[in-house]
């Protein structure tokens, strides 16, 4: 199916930066009982650059255990043609619905025909679904040409432009957009639903968004989406960049997520916000 509202699950961490997987886990069920369409670990917000491919076999044995029929879509995020391939061998028989996989991107002088035969080969390695993550800010850009000539379901835009979004669509892509903001309107565009971050915090809610536009409330569903990233706002910088927004949601989540997830992984800094802009973000979050 792959239609809804998905959650890019953080990761949990201990103190000495080794997986909490009991923590990640908590989330993930939480995350489900609260009506999510399902889970996309090991993206950006779950830190999957920072995971091992063992730390991502184990979590994803973790959370088919909580998923009560809902869609898990693991994502891969390697510099490695071979670790793709090896996580690909170990979930060929798991029930996934999908699994999301951005391409290498140590080597940037990729090319659309390689990046092609790329998104080729993996594709001929398995039976699922598998979804390309175009994220420009992190990794290579891929273009609509190349996921219209390859046999994936189709793509996940986090370019944070409708723009992008929408010359996908132009040549009939399926798109779950991973930027929160424009759901609606990516909506508006066709795309097939979002995997969207700040559904860690309000995951009924954001469900709920995506409901009332299928209902054809679209008005409403954009105002609420809206006040939902006002809830946010206070504690996100304008040039905090992807590590930095996912530090600072990590420590607000500290006030909000009843499970303990941790800082971000070292090396990367965990950002955080002020306690004013703490408090101004929880205050609005009682509103909601």
């Amino acid at each position: 199916m792959l239609n809804g509202l998905f959650v890019p699950q953080f990761t949990a961490f201990n103190q000495d930066n080794s997986v909490d997987y009991q923590a990640t886990k908590e989330h993930g069920a939480w995350l489900i009982d609260n009506n999510v369409s399902g889970l996309v670990p090991f993206g950006t917000f779950g830190e999957g650059a920072s995971l091992s491919l063992r730390e991502k076999q184990r979590i994803t044995t973790d959370l088919l255990d909580v998923m009560k029929g809902r869609e898990l879509i693991p994502t891969l995020i390697c510099n490695s043609l071979g670790e793709i391939n090896e996580y690909l061998e170990f979930a060929k028989d798991l029930p996934l619905a999908g699994i999301m996989i951005i391409p290498p991107s140590y080597f940037k002088n990729v090319t659309e025909e390689t990046l092609t035969d790329f998104y080729n080969q993996v594709t001929s390695k398995t039976e699922h679904k598998i979804i390309a993550y175009n994220i420009p800010a992190c990794s290579l850009k891929i273009s609509p040409k190349v996921v219209s000539n390859v046999p994936v379901w189709g793509v996940k835009d986090s370019s944070g432009e409708i723009e992008s979004a929408q010359r996908y669509r132009n040549l009939g892509v399926r798109v779950l957009i991973g930027s929160d903001a424009l759901l609606t309107k990516s909506l508006d565009i066709g795309a097939s639903g979002g995997i969207c971050g700040i559904a860690n915090f309000f995951p009924k809610q954001m469900r709920q968004v995506y409901e009332d536009w299928n209902a054809g409330k679209k008005a409403e569903a954009a105002l609420n989406l809206e006040k939902l990233m006002e809830v946010v706002a206070p504690v996100l910088k304008s040039d905090s960049g992807f590590g930095g927004a996912i530090g600072l949601l990590k420590t607000f989540a500290k006030d909000w997520i009843p499970t303990k997830l941790g800082d971000m992984r070292s090396p990367v800094e965990t950002s955080r916000p002020a306690a004013d802009e703490i408090a101004l973000a929880l205050s609005r979050a009682k509103n909601i």
